[in-house]
């Protein structure tokens, strides 16, 4: 409740990581995000986040000191998100 539905926040989500690599010089970001659909028609006011890398600058300076180790983790996504979000990290 305190930041607004779901529908915003993933609308927001974009200008946060642009704001997160232009506040953190260096920082790596690349995300997918594809326009909703109202009634068959997009609507260019609305995004749905398809994908997202980020890495910040002194992850990747410190990644050369770190022992090399793959994590992968899985969550499932609820309500009216009905998915399996993926997450690997190296």
């Amino acid at each position: 409740m305190a930041f607004g539905d779901r529908e915003q926040s993933y609308n927001d989500l974009p200008r946060w990581l642009e704001a997160v690599k232009e506040s953190n010089l260096g920082t790596i970001v690349q995300y997918i995000a594809s326009p909703c659909m109202v009634h068959v028609i997009q609507d260019k006011s609305c995004y749905t986040l398809d994908h997202v890398f980020w890495s910040f600058k002194s992850c990747i300076d410190g990644f050369n000191f770190c022992k090399p180790i793959v994590q992968v983790d899985k969550t499932f996504l609820t309500e009216r998100y009905h998915a399996t979000l993926f997450i690997a990290i190296a």
